[in-house]
C-alpha cells in the first residue's frame, strides 16, 4: 500500500503505528462514551431499526435528566423539527418573504380568481390580510416595509373565460382548456393594475393600469421606482418600463421589443437582468449555446447578452453565475457586476450541471451535478478555485439555496416527495429542516424561500401527509428560535403515546388469528422472490408497445398456473395495441361473494426494464399468491397483474370497468407499486392509502409479522389505486417506495436489478400477506349507516346488514362529555339516548372469531 493509495482517516504512518504498537493504539483511541452518550446512542440505534417505543422512552429519560442540554438539539432533529415552525395557512402557493423574515406573502385560488395573503409573524402570532391579487414582491433596503403586486379587476368577459376553463377541465377537453386558460391569462394581464402596499399601515396605493399587459413587477434597488415587463410597441415581444414612486409616471427603459422574461433588479441599482432569446455574438452562437439572458446597464442603456441558462445573481449584487454548454461539455461560469470584463470559467465537465446558487457575498457558488445516476451538490469559489463535492447520497441532492455565506439549504428526493436539509459549509454537517413531528406520516415539501437576513425559511408542504387534495400548506421556520427542551420532551411523550396506542390496538386486532398469520408470513421466500425478479427483468421493457409486455403476460399466466390457480387472461385492445391483465382468484370459504383485490402493475416505462417500478411489486404479488394458494381465506381474494399502468392506468381501469359491469361489490383493494429500492440500512416502505382503517391494518401487519418499518401518506393519484377509488371510494391501501420516489432510477433506463434490495421486498411481502389475511377474515366497512333524530336527545341508527355470513354482532361507539361510550347489538339498528346534535356515531361489525371490521362506518347526528 502506497501513501497515494491510502484513503483512510489517519495518515499511513499512524495507521501502521496502530498495528504495531498497542500502547500507541490505546493512547489514540477515542475516549469512552459517557453514560448519557451511551444511552443516547442506544436510543438513536433503536430509532434507526424502527423500535420507536424503545427510542422514545430513552429520549424522554435523557430530556428529563441533568444532561438534557447536551441532547435536546439532536433529539429534536431525530424526532422532528429543531426550530420553531408556525403554520400560516393550509392552502397556499407562491410564497415570498421579506428581507427580515417579518412578513410573508402567499397566494390561493378562489373560484378561478387568485387571492393574495400578506401576514406578519411576531412571537409566533400571525396577523394576516387578504385581497384579490398575485405576484407579490417585497422591496429591500430602506424601502423594505413595502411590497408590490398585481390586482385584476373582475369583469364579465374574464368571468366567462374562467367559466370556460372550469367547464373544459371537468369535461377533460384539454385543448379547449388550454385555449381558455391562455385567453383568461391574456385578459388578466391586459387589465392588471399595479398596487403598492405599505406593510406598516396596511394601506394600498393603486397606480392603475399603465396601458399595456403587465408582467412581474419588481422594486428598484433603492425602492424609488418599479420595473415591469409590458407589451412592446406594436406587440412585438416585451419591453421594460419604469414606474416612478410616488407619482407613478411611466417611462420606457428599453425600446427594442423582443423576448424578455424573469426580470430581476440587481442589488446596487446599476443593472437589470432578464431572460431573453438566444443571441449574442457569433462566436457564442457557434459554440452551440441555446438559452440566453441579458444584463442591462441602466447608466449606459446597453444590454450585454450572454448565451447561457439559469442565471443567478448574488444578494450583494456583485456577481452573476450561469450554466452554458460547449459541445459535449457543461460549463459553470461567473462574471463580476456591473457587467465588465470577461467571465470566469468555474467548472467544465462532461457531467450534467444544474441550478447554480451564489452565496450572498458572491464568493462561492453552489450547484447540482450528476456524476452518476443521481444529482449531488457541489460548491466552488467564483474565482474558479476550490471546487468540491458537498453531498454523497444515492438520492437526488438538488436546488441549493444560500441562507448565509456559511450555511446552505439543499433539497433531497424526487419531485413528488422532497425534503429540505441545512448544511454547514465548513463541516458539511447536515440536519433535516422541516417535519410534521410525527413518527410515521410523511410530509412532502415543494417550495422554499429564505429571507435575506438568514433568519427565516418559508416552506410549502403537505404537512398532514395528504397528497390528494389540491391544498398545500405554507409554514414559516425561524432559524434563530430553537425549540426548548420542554417542547421537545412534550413532543417525544406524545409520539410515544401515539406509537404505543397503535401497537397495542393492532396487536389486539390481530390476536384472534395471529396463530394462523405468523406461520404463513414466514413461508415467504426471498429466493423465490428473486427468481421472479430475475425472470421478469430478462424481458427488458414491458411497456405495452414493447415485446416484453407479451412475454410477461405469458410468464405470469404460467407462473400463476404453476401455483395451482386457473388464471384468467383479460385481453383488450387499446391505442392500437393488444395487451392483457392476468387474474388469479382464491375463492373464499365463508363469504365468497365478498371480494378483495390485491394488484400490482407488471409493465414498465418504454425505455427501462423497471426493476423497482414495478418488477418488485409484481414479484411480491406472485409470492403472496403462492403462499396463500393452499390456505384460502373466508372472503375471496383476486390477485391481479395489471398492464398499461405506465401508459395511463389502462389495465386497472379496464379491470375495474369489468368489475362494475359484473356488479361486483368490492370490499377493499390493495395496490402495491415500487417497494424494492432502499438508500440506507433501513427496511422501510410507505403505506399509500385512501382508507385509514386499511392503513392501520398494514402498520400492524408490518410490526408483528415482518421486519419492515412502515410510514404512511394519503396517496393514490396517478396510480392503479385511483381506478378503484373512482369506482368504489376510499377502500384502498397498499405499499410503495420510501422515501416516496427517492429512487434516482425511477423511470430511467438504469432501473435495473442490481439496485434492488431483495430482503426489503421479502419483508414487505410478509406484511402484505398478513394484511390480506386480516382483511379477508374480518368484516368490511358497513354500508348505509343513517341516523334519525328523535325526541329528548334520542337518535335511532340503522345500517345495512354486513354481507359476511359469520358476523354475529355490531359495535356502536360515540363520544359523550369527553368519554367514549359504546354499545354492542345484534340487530342492524339501535336507539341511543343522550346523543347531542353534531355527535359522530361509528359502527363496525364483529364476527364469530372476535375479529372487528377494519374500518368504522360513521354518521353525524343532525
Amino acid at each position: 500500500m502506497t501513501l497515494r493509495s491510502f484513503r483512510g482517516t489517519t495518515t499511513l504512518l499512524s495507521a501502521l503505528a496502530l498495528l504495531v504498537s498497542p500502547e500507541i493504539a490505546r493512547s489514540q483511541a477515542p475516549a469512552p462514551l459517557s453514560r448519557a452518550e451511551t444511552e443516547f446512542q442506544k436510543g438513536a440505534f433503536a430509532w434507526e431499526r424502527g423500535d420507536y417505543p424503545a427510542a422514545l422512552t430513552t429520549f424522554d429519560e435523557l430530556l428529563g435528566s441533568s444532561d438534557a442540554a447536551s441532547f435536546v438539539s439532536r433529539i429534536a432533529t431525530i424526532t422532528g423539527e429543531r426550530y420553531r415552525t408556525v403554520e400560516l395557512t393550509t392552502d397556499g402557493s407562491s410564497p415570498a418573504v421579506s428581507a427580515s423574515g417579518e412578513w410573508v406573502a402567499w397566494e390561493s385560488d378562489a373560484g378561478g380568481a387568485t387571492w393574495l395573503h400578506i401576514a406578519r409573524v411576531a412571537n409566533g402570532v400571525v396577523t394576516a390580510d387578504s385581497m384579490p391579487g398575485s405576484g407579490f414582491a417585497f422591496a429591500s433596503g430602506t424601502a423594505a416595509a413595502r411590497g408590490v403586486y398585481v390586482r385584476v379587476p373582475e369583469s364579465a368577459e374574464l368571468a366567462t373565460a374562467r367559466a370556460e376553463v372550469t367547464r373544459a377541465q371537468r369535461a377533460r377537453e384539454f385543448p379547449a382548456m388550454q385555449q381558455a386558460s391562455a385567453r383568461a391569462r391574456d385578459l388578466e394581464r391586459r387589465s392588471a393594475r399595479l398596487i403598492v402596499r405599505d406593510l406598516a399601515t396596511g394601506t394600498d396605493t393603486d397606480f392603475g393600469n399603465p396601458g399595456f399587459a403587465v408582467h412581474s413587477p419588481v422594486f428598484a434597488a433603492d425602492g424609488n421606482a418599479l420595473y415591469v415587463l409590458g407589451d412592446a410597441e406594436g406587440g412585438a415581444g416585451t419591453d421594460i418600463y419604469r414606474v416612478a414612486l410616488p407619482g407613478g409616471s411611466v417611462t420606457r427603459v428599453t425600446a427594442t421589443g423582443g423576448v424578455r422574461a424573469d426580470l430581476v433588479a440587481v442589488a446596487g441599482g446599476r443593472v437589470l437582468m432578464y431572460a431573453t432569446a438566444a443571441g449574442g455574438n457569433a462566436a457564442a452562437g457557434a459554440r452551440g449555446r441555446a438559452s440566453a439572458f441579458a444584463l442591462y446597464d441602466l447608466a449606459s442603456g446597453e444590454a450585454r447578452v450572454i448565451n447561457g441558462a439559469q442565471p443567478v445573481v448574488s444578494a450583494s449584487g456583485n456577481r452573476v453565475a450561469w450554466i452554458e454548454t460547449d459541445g459535449s461539455a457543461s460549463v459553470l461560469m461567473s462574471l463580476a457586476l456591473p457587467a465588465a470584463g470577461e467571465p470566469v470559467e468555474i467548472v467544465r465537465t462532461a457531467d450534467r450541471l444544474n441550478t447554480p446558487a451564489l452565496s450572498p457575498n458572491g464568493a462561492t457558488v453552489a450547484y447540482s451535478r450528476m456524476p452518476r445516476e443521481n444529482w449531488e451538490l457541489y460548491v466552488a469559489g467564483t474565482d474558479g478555485k476550490g471546487d468540491r463535492q458537498f453531498t454523497h447520497d444515492v438520492q437526488h441532492d438538488i436546488l441549493p439555496m444560500w441562507i448565509t455565506n456559511e450555511r446552505l439549504l439543499g433539497v433531497m428526493g424526487e419531485g413528488r416527495h422532497r425534503r429540505s436539509y441545512l448544511y454547514d459549509l465548513e463541516t458539511g454537517a447536515r440536519e433535516r429542516l422541516f417535519h410534521n413531528n410525527t413518527v410515521r406520516t410523511i410530509a412532502p415539501e415543494y417550495q422554499w424561500v429564505a429571507s435575506a437576513d438568514g433568519s427565516t425559511i418559508v416552506t410549502q408542504s403537505e404537512r398532514d401527509g395528504d397528497t390528494v387534495s389540491p391544498e398545500r400548506g405554507v409554514y414559516i421556520t425561524r432559524l434563530d428560535q430553537e425549540l426548548p427542551a420542554t417542547d421537545i420532551r412534550a413532543r417525544v411523550r406524545e409520539q410515544l403515546a401515539t406509537e404505543q396506542e397503535l401497537r397495542q390496538r393492532t396487536t389486539a386486532m390481530f390476536a384472534p388469528i395471529t396463530h394462523a398469520v405468523r406461520p404463513v408470513a414466514q413461508l415467504v421466500s426471498k429466493d423465490r422472490i428473486y427468481s421472479y425478479e430475475r425472470d421478469l427483468f430478462a424481458f427488458g421493457s414491458k411497456h405495452i408497445t414493447q415485446p416484453g409486455n407479451a412475454k410477461a403476460i405469458d410468464y405470469l399466466t404460467r407462473t400463476y398456473a404453476s401455483f395451482g390457480y386457473e388464471p384468467d387472461v383479460q385481453w383488450f385492445e387499446t391505442r392500437g395495441v393488444r395487451t392483457a391483465n392476468i387474474v388469479a382468484t382464491l375463492r373464499g370459504t365463508v363469504s365468497p361473494d365478498v371480494v378483495y383485490v390485491v394488484g400490482s402493475h407488471f409493465d414498465s416505462v418504454e425505455r427501462g426494464p423497471g426493476a423497482a417500478d414495478n418488477t418488485s411489486g409484481t414479484s411480491m404479488l406472485l409470492e403472496t399468491a403462492r403462499v396463500l394458494r393452499d390456505r384460502p381465506l373466508p372472503a375471496t381474494v383476486m390477485f391481479v397483474s395489471f398492464t398499461g399502468e405506465e401508459a395511463g392506468l389502462l389495465g386497472s381501469r379496464e379491470f375495474v370497468r369489468n368489475l362494475v359491469a359484473d356488479s361486483v361489490v368490492l370490499a377493499g383493494a390493495m395496490n402495491n407499486d415500487m417497494m424494492g429500492f432502499s438508500n440506507d440500512q433501513r427496511l422501510d416502505n410507505t403505506i399509500r392509502y385512501s382508507n385509514p382503517g386499511i392503513r392501520d391494518v398494514q402498520h400492524g401487519a408490518a410490526m408483528q409479522y415482518s421486519d419492515l418499518i412502515t410510514y404512511d401518506a394519503l396517496y393514490y393519484k396517478s396510480t392503479d389505486a385511483a381506478a378503484f377509488y373512482e369506482a368504489y371510494g376510499d377502500i384502498v391501501g397498499g405499499f410503495g417506495s420510501y422515501p416516496v420516489l427517492a429512487n434516482p432510477h425511477y423511470h430511467q433506463s438504469h432501473d435495473v436489478l442490481e439496485t434492488i434490495n431483495h430482503e426489503l421486498i421479502t419483508e414487505t411481502t410478509r406484511a402484505n400477506v398478513a394484511t390480506l389475511m386480516y382483511l379477508a377474515s374480518a368484516p368490511q366497512r358497513l354500508r348505509g349507516l343513517e341516523a334519525v333524530v328523535g325526541e329528548r336527545g334520542t337518535a335511532t341508527l340503522s345500517w345495512q346488514p354486513s354481507p359476511e355470513t359469520d358476523v354475529i354482532s355490531y359495535l356502536v361507539e360515540w363520544e359523550d362529555g369527553g368519554r367514549t361510550r359504546s354499545q354492542r347489538v345484534r340487530e342492524t339498528q339501535v336507539r341511543l339516548s343522550g346523543v347531542n346534535e353534531g355527535t359522530e356515531v361509528r359502527v363496525k361489525a364483529i364476527n364469530n372469531r372476535g375479529l372487528e371490521g377494519w374500518d368504522w362506518a360513521r354518521v353525524v347526528v343532525r
